[in-house]
């Protein structure tokens, strides 16, 4: 029986072999690590996503034009009296006769800020102002509900009929809605329309979240202001 004699630089030659083999193996297992993950996901909600959907089509476009933004947030965590600080149209509902400090707000955020683009409130109320006698030197007036103006200095207010039942006895006609914007959030090329654009979508989803759309006649499509 003839035995292989095997040098010791065959040894070396055989480890340079395993070396290289073991080297290409872990160069195919990160090559295919980094191959399976997919494209980073953009942060935060899209306008469509935002106030618990509220906004539409319409109102997204809309929002995009106010912040000059097509990514969102909204304050996570608790309020003090316990609701989630994030709006949601049935919250907002069960609010609506509360004080100020205990009503849940849209506030869409730019991704990274610490301000709100805009905030949107509602509350139950048993008057409105008259359009028809309103000053238009700083207020536009829109045929929109029973009372729609945008303010000259930015924000936004309408009112449309939709009665509520507090929690006593206490019974409203109409629901008003509040729009404010953060002057220091807003893209310089945005429009008044634009922001009754917004506010109008969110208080159609609050109308049908109410039982009451066919009594706000709210339209998806926004009218010019009537002629000052």
């Amino acid at each position: 029986m003839r035995r292989r004699v095997i040098k010791v630089k065959d040894f070396a030659s055989m480890g340079s072999t395993v070396r290289l083999a073991l080297s290409g193996a872990l160069v195919v297992t990160v090559v295919s690590g980094c191959s399976d993950a997919g494209p980073e996901q953009p942060k935060g909600l899209s306008p469509s996503q935002i106030c618990d959907g509220a906004l539409g089509p319409s109102g997204a476009s809309a929002l995009e034009r106010i912040s000059g933004a097509d990514r969102f947030t909204e304050l996570d965590g608790s309020h003090a009296n316990g609701d989630p600080n994030a709006f949601s149209l049935p919250l907002a509902a069960k609010r609506l006769h509360d004080d100020l400090s205990d009503r849940n707000q849209c506030q869409p955020y730019k991704v990274d800020s610490d301000f709100p683009v805009l905030t949107i409130d509602f509350e139950a109320r048993d008057s409105h102002s008259d359009p028809a006698k309103v000053s238009t030197d700083d207020l536009s007036v829109y045929p929109l509900g029973r009372f729609a103006v945008t303010h000259q200095g930015g924000g936004a207010t309408l009112v449309f009929s939709c009665p509520t039942q507090g929690g006593g006895e206490e019974s409203t006609p109409y629901v008003r809605a509040k729009l404010t914007v953060t002057r220091s959030q807003v893209a310089p090329d945005s429009t008044d329309k634009d922001q009754i654009a917004v506010l109008t979508a969110v208080s159609r989803a609050m109308a049908d979240e109410l039982g009451c759309a066919a009594q706000a006649k709210l339209p998806s499509k926004i009218p010019d202001a009537l002629p000052g």
